[in-house]
């Protein structure tokens, strides 16, 4: 019986290897920049061609932490997940942070006349894989709502904005998911997002 196990231990396809959701903000050469401030090594052979700017792929890591892309797959592990070793440029963990190395960012965002009133609007960024109610955000009035975001210093996140569910998440005016907004990790940095429709409103 101890025989037969071990054969089948032997025989058993090897585990594969974990996946890992990002988003990518530049590529260049064999260097993947992605949201939240760090740069992996891309694999022998991976050219940029492919990767399209803020929209979410999945990557597998070799036995040398280099990167290979694939087409976004929700399951994959988050970026926080990836060993540090894989990245050229390493994020900051938030046991280094202190107030010295992190900014505020302004995020102000204008919804649809069409919008329900008793709705909140949050921001969902690429740190949480997307959770459609990450952050909420403070109503300034009926159609303007902002958020004070803290970042490590040169940091850059990739976020969009909800209703609070994937069935909510902002439309551009073609009714498409539009490329995801960025936010930069500098001094007094400030962005603008008007939300040209919902997905779930016509």
């Amino acid at each position: 019986m101890i025989h037969a196990l071990l054969l089948a231990a032997a025989t058993a396809a090897p585990t594969p290897a974990p996946v890992y959701r990002v988003v990518p903000l530049a590529c260049t050469g064999d260097r993947l920049a992605i949201g939240g401030g760090s740069v992996l090594r891309l694999a022998d052979g991976v050219r940029c061609l492919a990767i399209v700017p803020g929209r979410a792929i999945t990557v597998a890591l070799d036995a040398d932490g280099r990167a290979t892309p694939h087409p976004y797959d929700r399951t994959g592990e988050p970026p926080s997940a990836i060993p540090r070793t894989a990245f050229v440029l390493a994020p900051a963990v938030e046991s280094d942070a202190d107030d010295a190395t992190m900014v505020t960012v302004t995020i102000d965002v204008t919804v649809p006349a069409r919008t329900p009133p008793t709705d909140d609007i949050y921001v969902s960024t690429e740190r949480s894989g997307w959770s459609p109610t990450e952050i909420r955000m403070d109503r300034v009035d009926a159609r303007h709502y902002r958020l004070a975001l803290r970042l490590h210093r040169d940091a850059r996140v990739a976020f969009r904005i909800t209703r609070g569910s994937y069935a909510t998440i902002e439309r551009d005016a073609a009714r498409a998911l539009p490329p995801a907004h960025i936010a930069d990790g500098k001094p007094d940095s400030h962005v603008t997002v008007d939300v040209a429709a919902w997905a779930d409103i016509d």
